[in-house]
C-alpha cells in the first residue's frame, strides 16, 4: 500500500506553475495508490463555480483520470476550499469530507484532518460558519462567477495576513494530535500550518505518528506512507 498526502497548493490558476507540477506528480500516481488531499489545495473553491472550473481544468482533469484509473481519492476540505459541491463528489467521484475523516493504513487508525478547526478563535469560528452557510452559497450565485472569484482572491490574501505563525500553528497542531492519540489513534496526519514533518509520539503510545504534508505551494512539499512508515519529500 502506498497512499500519497497532499495539502496548501493555493493554485492560483492556469499560470500558476505550482498547478503543472502538480499535474505531473498525479500523473505519476498509480492506480494501486490512495491520494488523500488534507485541504486548500485551490486558493478558492466553494461550489461550482465556472471561472474556478476554467483556472482548474489541468488539475481538475488530471484527478479525473486518477479516478477513471481506479484510484481512490479522498478530500479533506480546508478553508480555501469547501462545498466542493457536485463537480468532485458526482462527476469526478472524489469522496469528500467536510472535517475530519478516520481511515485504516495497515491496521493502524489514522486520523485526517486540514487542520483549520485546531484552537479556533471566535472570529474565525463565526467566518467559517458564515463561509458555509446556505445564505453565503445563495450570496455567491447571484454574484457573476468573475465577481464571486475576484472577491474570493482578496478574501484569501486577507485570510494568510490574518494567520499565525506557522511555528506557533504547528505547535497547536501537534497538541491537538496528541489528544487524538490518547483517545485511540495511531497516526494524525494534516496540513494548514505549512510546516512538513514526521513527528515521534512514542510517550504517548509506541510508534504513534503526528505527521504535516508541508505546503504544496512551498516546493512541493508532500507526504508518502508506505509499510515502512511515513516521510516527507518534495517534488521536482
Amino acid at each position: 500500500m502506498k497512499v500519497f498526502f497532499v495539502a496548501d497548493g493555493h493554485l492560483k490558476g492556469v499560470g500558476d506553475s505550482n498547478q503543472s507540477a502538480l499535474v505531473s506528480f498525479l500523473n505519476r500516481i498509480k492506480p494501486s495508490d490512495t491520494l488523500v488531499i488534507l485541504g486548500d489545495l485551490f486558493e478558492f473553491w466553494t461550489g461550482s463555480n465556472s471561472v474556478a472550473i476554467t483556472r482548474y481544468a489541468p488539475v481538475l482533469d488530471a484527478l479525473g483520470a486518477l479516478r477513471k484509473n481506479g484510484t481512490r481519492v479522498i478530500y479533506l476540505e480546508g478553508n480555501h476550499d469547501f462545498s466542493m459541491g457536485a463537480l468532485f463528489i458526482d462527476t469526478l467521484g472524489i469522496e469528500v469530507h467536510a472535517d475530519s475523516f478516520e481511515i485504516a493504513f495497515d491496521g493502524k487508525r489514522v486520523y485526517l484532518s486540514h487542520g483549520d478547526t485546531v484552537s479556533m478563535h471566535l472570529g474565525y469560528a463565526l467566518w467559517r460558519w458564515f463561509t458555509r452557510s446556505a445564505l453565503c452559497r445563495i450570496i455567491v450565485r447571484c454574484l457573476p462567477d468573475k465577481t464571486a472569484w475576484n472577491a474570493a482572491m482578496r478574501l484569501s490574501r486577507q485570510s494568510r495576513r490574518n494567520s499565525y505563525n506557522e511555528g506557533v500553528l504547528d505547535e497547536r497542531l501537534k497538541e491537538f494530535a496528541k489528544d487524538r492519540i490518547r483517545a485511540g489513534f495511531d497516526a494524525v496526519v494534516m496540513g494548514h500550518s505549512h510546516a512538513p514533518g514526521v513527528h515521534r509520539l512514542d510517550s504517548l503510545k509506541p510508534g504513534a505518528i503526528y505527521a504535516n504534508t508541508g505546503s504544496w505551494a512551498e516546493h512541493g512539499s508532500h507526504l508518502i506512507y508506505e509499510a515502512s512508515g511515513f516521510r516527507t519529500e518534495r517534488f521536482g
